[in-house]
């Protein structure tokens, strides 16, 4: 094996910046920079490794079993052409040229080879110690098999323990889909046929990755789930999965990352049966289930996964109710409150890395409880014929953007349908997604993420996301407002379920807030609500509000189910009373609120307590 330095179009040299722990480039060696050799491959002379001089020592000081920032250290490419020691270099999977911009910053995220994209060789005159390079020998055994799936998963599980995980996450972002496929039947085969020789070298891998138990347990229940294919309608992500919430899986340096790898890509093996499921997290918004379900049937989404947490309004014995009934998977996501946990990062961690059930629908749409997506009359108001375009055009996920929906002078709730009280308001750039559901293994509120491929994304309209655009937040907006369907944000219902909203003791960064009371990030939400409340207009979502109310009423026969919306209610309007008063008193307070502003909002609450005691005496009278 040779070794050589590697020197960029600028003529600068490359490094490994131990802070960042990436690679840079530079004309004088910097105090956190470490000097970086390139190793060409002797059984496969088209491969070079990039890597720190001091590998072996450097790996000594990195443990990926803590949760320490663990990030690339070796960057295995292939020439894009070679010739009088000038080349470019392709990565292994995406096939993007690598590139050094003039700036310090090295990517390969180039379509094709131009100035920036070529480099020149030059000897390699520092002696490598023994250790690094037996490392080096065992990433290029890893190379020479990366074809011969078995053999490269065998050369892993052999290799230096503390490069084990980097190793098998080169080898994952080196597959094509196709021989990504096959090593997720060989994942899924061997956690059903233990014990077996793949068993044992994934087994050696895994047990190298933080929450080593997490991975292995989804792993068999995924195996043998997908033989069964049986459905459990009542589940829990109890306190062992709160490790999920901490943080989002693309950041390779926490200990989420290294098992949604594994896991993302066993679970693209999965055939699945069924056309679409939704999946959802909620806390305390009970009243909204029937409508918010019967919405979606009409529209041609028949299964839902409902993450909830926590929940005080009585809502935990419904979904219940609608679980033993077949009509939900409800996933009980309370945890051990732990300080830093995310809830809802949680519940969709869990449902895309280690929840099977889900797999079995090949698409699947993350909607909030105050959303509802509205295809168009041009697609029949069913979401059916968008689904088969965009498979047609070989989509993994597209976005659809949302119309925020305002409160139409409404005051108090009512059992009424959403789409009829409350009107179309401004067309937003945010989007929400619906996604083939076995191809990503994390998901934001608005868009999904995979960590260990590219994938295409595109607007429900079938407009296509430059790939630019796919690894920024950039992908949560939409440059103009979706014609096929869009999603209906009821951010805005009436003025008591403006303030219920911000008083249900979500997330504040610390852990779950068990002591609910009305509470704000911003005094703009006050002028928010003041501007719109009398805004007027019309609701596009009212010419679904028959069959909504049709869907309910089916729902509302369900054994159980009138009782458990009667004590939802009750409990309602209990504690919203309580909330509307703290939002006066806050709001009184706060010298950060104009005095117009507070004017307004002292009227809505005078006229919120004449409208209350007129309409819900009756409701608050709990039989």
């Amino acid at each position: 094996m040779e070794f050589f330095h590697l020197k960029t179009f600028h003529g600068t040299t490359l490094f490994f910046c131990s802070e960042e722990r990436t690679l840079k480039h530079s004309n004088e060696k910097q105090a956190s920079y470490i000097d970086v050799v390139v190793a060409q491959s002797p059984e496969n002379p088209a491969f070079f490794i990039i890597a720190p001089v001091t590998i072996g020592e450097d790996v000594e000081k990195i443990r990926p079993e803590e949760n320490t920032l663990f990030k690339d250290r070796f960057f295995v490419f292939e020439t894009g052409f070679q010739n009088n020691n000038k080349l470019s270099l392709l990565s292994l999977e995406e096939k993007k040229f690598f590139s050094a911009d003039p700036f310090g910053n090295l990517a390969f995220n180039r379509e094709e080879s131009r100035e920036w994209e070529i480099f020149s060789l030059s000897p390699n005159h520092v002696a490598l110690d023994e250790k690094s390079i037996r490392i080096f020998d065992e990433i290029n055994k890893f190379v020479s098999n990366k074809n011969n799936i078995e053999k490269a998963i065998r050369e892993i599980s052999l290799s230096n323990k503390n490069i084990r995980v980097e190793l098998f996450n080169l080898f994952a972002r080196s597959l094509n889909a196709t021989r990504r496929k096959t090593f997720s039947k060989i994942l899924t085969t061997a956690f059903l046929n233990i014990p077996d020789e793949n068993y044992f070298n994934i087994l050696e891998i895994i047990n190298h990755i933080p929450h080593a138990e997490w991975v292995h347990r989804a792993l068999l229940e995924l195996a043998q789930w997908n033989v069964r294919r049986n459905r459990c309608s009542i589940r829990k992500a109890a306190g062992e999965y709160d490790f999920l919430g901490y943080g989002h899986i693309r950041d390779r340096g926490n200990g989420i990352y290294w098992g949604s790898v594994i896991l993302g890509i066993a679970r693209e093996a999965i055939e699945s049966r069924e056309d679409i499921a939704l999946l959802a997290t909620a806390r305390d918004e009970g009243i909204y289930f029937l409508e918010w379900i019967a919405h979606h049937r009409v529209i041609g989404i028949k299964d839902f996964f409902i993450y909830t947490n926590d929940n005080t309004d009585g809502s935990d014995a419904l979904l219940k109710i609608l679980a033993d009934n077949g009509e939900i998977t409800w996933i009980n996501n309370t945890g051990n409150h732990v300080p830093g946990i995310n809830m809802q990062f949680k519940a969709y961690n869990h449902a895309l890395t280690t929840l099977p059930e889900i797999l079995d629908f090949r698409w699947c749409a993350i909607v909030d409880i105050d959303e509802a997506i509205l295809p168009s009359e041009e697609s029949k108001n069913s979401i059916l014929p968008i689904i088969s375009a965009r498979n047609e055009q070989d989509v993994d996920c597209f976005s659809l953007s949302w119309r925020v929906y305002y409160p139409n002078g409404r005051l108090t709730w009512s059992n009424e349908i959403s789409a009829e009280r409350f009107i179309e308001g401004e067309k937003h750039p945010l989007v929400k997604s619906i996604f083939k559901t076995s191809l990503f293994n994390y998901s934001y509120a608005h868009h999904p993420e995979c960590s260990y491929s590219v994938r295409v994304y595109a607007t429900v309209d079938g407009n296509i996301y430059p790939p630019s655009q796919t690894t920024s937040e950039d992908l949560n907006f939409t440059q103009s407002s979706t014609e096929w369907a869009h999603v209906c944000h009821y951010h805005l219902r009436s003025f008591e379920e403006y303030i219920w909203k911000f008083s249900r003791g979500e997330n504040d960064g610390k852990g779950v807030v068990k002591n609910k009371h009305f509470r704000y990030n911003s005094p703009a939400i006050f002028s928010l609500f003041a501007q719109t409340f009398e805004v007027e207009g019309t609701s596009p979502a009212s010419r679904l509000a028959e069959d909504i109310r049709t869907e309910m009423r089916r729902l509302t026969n369900i054994p159980g189910v009138a009782e458990a919306m009667q004590e939802i209610i009750f409990r309602y309007c209990t504690a919203s009373a309580v909330f509307v008063e703290e939002s006066l008193q806050s709001m009184s307070v706060d010298d950060h609120i104009d005095p117009d502003t507070k004017q307004v909002w002292e009227k809505l609450c005078s006229s919120w307590r004449n409208d209350r005691a007129q309409t819900q005496n009756s409701v608050l009278s709990k039989e």
